[in-house]
């Protein structure tokens, strides 16, 4: 099965916008962070409640990465928005 529709908040929209807008020659990264939602129809749904946007930890044109504290952190933010 695949993934027929996504659904985000205007929260999460807006901060992804004004990641994306923070520069004009790099690429951004991120994760959202949500939930997968199936209908008895077949149909299925990612419900995104948050985004965590993540800064570069390196600067050379073809590659993005971020640093494990990031990721930590947003590991962090999801275990505590599921409680």
């Amino acid at each position: 099965m695949s993934l027929t529709c996504v659904k985000m908040s205007e929260d999460v929209w807006l901060t992804c916008l004004t990641h994306a807008l923070s520069t004009e020659t790099e690429e951004i990264m991120g994760l959202l962070l949500g939930d997968i939602e199936h209908s008895k129809d077949g149909h299925i749904t990612a419900l995104i409640w948050g985004a965590s946007p993540q800064s570069r930890s390196d600067r050379r044109k073809d590659r993005v990465e971020t640093n494990p504290e990031q990721l930590a952190a947003a590991s962090a933010q999801a275990e505590i928005s599921l409680t």
